[in-house]
Order: structure tokens, then sequence, then C-alpha cells
């Protein structure tokens, strides 16, 4: 094989290599983050059923500790599911609370993607 030729066969893979690259980041889950406060001492976790989520009913879960791991009871928690692209109009709800810090909402997930 000739040099031309390797090195256009290495260019062509080079560019599959970063297609796929692109691609395979492109389908990761989005993460899930809860602001809670630079020193708010408070944790909490968020649990979507089913996971991962589907088009349709979804119930979501969070739960609030305290610093020292204690359930928060009399939280207000409001759900905003918002699509990671523009157009889309928000998913909202307020969550019950369920007993020992757990808050609980159900959701309607209009199409498949990142939420």
């Amino acid at each position: 094989m000739t040099s031309k030729k390797q090195l256009r066969r290495s260019f062509i893979l080079l560019i599959l290599a970063l297609g796929l690259a692109l691609t395979l980041s492109a389908c990761q889950r989005a993460s899930q983050q809860i602001d809670t406060g630079a020193s708010s001492g408070i944790a909490m976790t968020l649990a979507v059923n089913p996971d991962p989520a589907t088009v349709g009913q979804a119930q979501v879960t969070v739960t609030i500790n305290d610093a020292s791991g204690q359930p928060v009871s009399g939280a207000a928690v409001a759900i905003k599911g918002d699509m990671s692209h523009a157009g889309m109009m928000p998913v909202l709800a307020d969550a019950t609370e369920d007993g020992a810090g757990v808050y609980r909402t159900d959701l309607e997930w209009t199409m498949a993607g990142d939420w």
C-alpha cells in the first residue's frame, strides 16, 4: 500500500472514530442535579420510576434528610421537568409528603429525549 493510500485510510478511520465518540457522548443520560444551597446541610435523593423513564406516566420520589440524617417533614417540593433543547413546555408538579421525608408526585413525560 502506498503512503498516500495509508494516509487516506488513516484519515477515514480518524473521522469514523470521532463520529463514534460524538454519537456515544450524545447518548449519555443527563445528570440529575438537586440544588440544596451552598450551606444548607440538606441531603436529597431523586428517583424516577420507571427508570429509565419512558414516554407516559412516571412517579418521581424525592427523599430529604437534614445534616444529621433525620427526615425533613413539611417541605414544599416542586418538580420541574425541562427538556435539554428549546421549544418544549416544561412538565410541572408539586409533590406531596408520604411520610419520613419522602415526597412523591406523578408526571407525564410528553416525549422521549433528554429531560
